[in-house]
């Protein structure tokens, strides 16, 4: 079944979109940030408040009082004398029990144990008696509790205000970019797409004045200065087609994130079959075997100075997804790793299932990648500045990331054992049709 992909599907996520997230992100945690410490700050400065209010309120009450009936509202009066003792009625029993027995013995700031809390207190002898002023902490907490939920609701409004204000901020903020980022991206692909003819055409003059200086060159009967310029014109071939296989890079770079493709079911094991014996002679011509491993159990397919296909293909790695994109990706790490190994080395390409992922590794046994360049080959013209022999990738493994994250997947790289390394393209497999 095929399906319309629409040109963010297939560029995975926009960055532009990832920067506004990032910037709502940003001012959201900010926010957060002030509000949490703006809680901290006024429960500290209520909780030193309340306790400079506590001690006045106790020491005027305590100081002040000559019975235990007009209590002040949130305060207990107890009298204590050698002949016994008078309470405020609602004053609790086993705080009360605490007082008695200790209070006559305190004098000034003072705090009893009780309930599982300190009751904080004032204790004033005069006249031959105590008078003990003991402040209802349930007060002081639920005011506390109050003003915490009422800051913490309004800090919670303030942060999705905040980051509602980062998101529209910050969208408006990278529109410019986007703009700049679409010119830069037409300029690229207009420019691409004009050189394409040009190219071509330089191309194949180029071959044709090859076939003309080979010519001369078997009639010079082995003349040196033949032989130089038949190399030079190699050369030239060479290098002309290394600037056309950049400019369709730098177009298929400019188009991959805009262009509305058809997504259909792809067997991906077929496809990196495909690719082996396409380029099973171009292995042949580096001396390299390209060996085709399937998945487990699956024949094997090799090539090495022109020879043909044994066993058979691999079962099918079903994935969902645009099957000339993953062609260009599996085929961009297959020439990779067969331009990175030394003649008489091998070049494995297997495919295989992963839990619900569908895996193809392209492995070769050649220069080898750091793990410190592992991030900076995958980026545009990028070279290896570690023990990994320059190994260098043009635009060829950033496309194939780009590819792969459009298609939900990953692309890792690793160590080689023995030397060399391997490519792994990840892809979450397609569901059962």
């Amino acid at each position: 079944m095929r399906t319309r992909r629409s040109p963010r599907s297939l560029a995975g996520d926009d960055p532009l979109r990832k920067a506004s997230r990032s910037v709502a992100l940003r001012v959201g945690a900010t926010t957060a940030l002030v509000v949490l410490l703006a809680i901290i700050s006024t429960a500290v400065i209520f909780d030193r408040q309340q306790l400079s209010e506590i001690r006045s309120r106790t020491e005027t009450t305590a100081r002040t009082a000559d019975d235990v009936v007009d209590s002040p509202p949130g305060m207990w009066l107890v009298k204590l004398t050698d002949s016994g003792h008078e309470a405020t009625r609602t004053m609790p029993t086993d705080l009360l029990a605490q007082v008695v027995a200790y209070g006559r013995d305190m004098s000034g700031q003072t705090s009893f144990e009780a309930g599982g809390r300190m009751w904080p207190a004032w204790v004033d002898q005069r006249e031959g008696a105590s008078y003990v002023a003991v402040y209802d902490f349930r007060l002081h907490t639920g005011e506390e509790q109050r003003l915490l939920m009422s800051t913490i609701a309004a800090g919670i409004v303030g942060v999705l205000l905040a980051a509602l204000t980062g998101l529209l901020a910050g969208r408006r903020a990278v529109r410019p970019l986007g703009e700049a980022m679409e010119l830069q991206r037409q300029f690229v692909a207009d420019a691409s797409h004009e050189l394409r003819t040009p190219l071509a055409v330089i191309s194949t003059r180029a071959q044709m004045l090859r076939r003309h200086v080979a010519v001369d060159a078997a009639a010079g009967g082995g003349d040196p200065a033949a032989a130089r310029r038949l190399a030079e014109v190699d050369q030239l071939v060479h290098d002309t087609q290394a600037m056309a296989d950049v400019v369709s890079d730098l177009l298929l770079s400019a188009q991959l994130e805009h262009v509305d493709e058809v997504a259909e079911r792809v067997d991906l094991g077929a496809l990196a079959s495909e690719v082996v014996t396409s380029l099973m002679p171009y292995a042949a011509e580096h001396g390299v075997t390209l060996v085709d491993e399937g998945g487990q159990g699956a024949g094997v397919r090799a090539a090495a100075g022109g020879g043909g296909a044994v066993g058979a293909a691999a079962g099918a790695r079903v994935v969902e997804g645009v099957g000339p994109s993953l062609r260009r990706s599996v085929l961009a790490l297959v020439d990779n790793a067969i331009a990175h190994s030394d003649k008489g080395s091998r070049v494995e390409v297997r495919s295989s299932v992963a839990g619900d992922q569908v895996r193809v590794d392209v492995i070769d046994h050649g220069e080898g990648v750091e793990v410190a360049d592992i991030d900076r080959l995958t980026r545009r013209f990028s070279r290896g500045d570690g023990g990994s022999g320059g190994r260098r990738v043009g635009l060829g493994l950033a496309l194939v990331t780009q590819i792969v994250r459009s298609h939900g997947g990953r692309l890792d790289v690793a160590d080689t054992p023995g030397g060399g390394a391997t490519f792994t393209i990840l892809i979450p497999a397609a569901p059962e049709d």
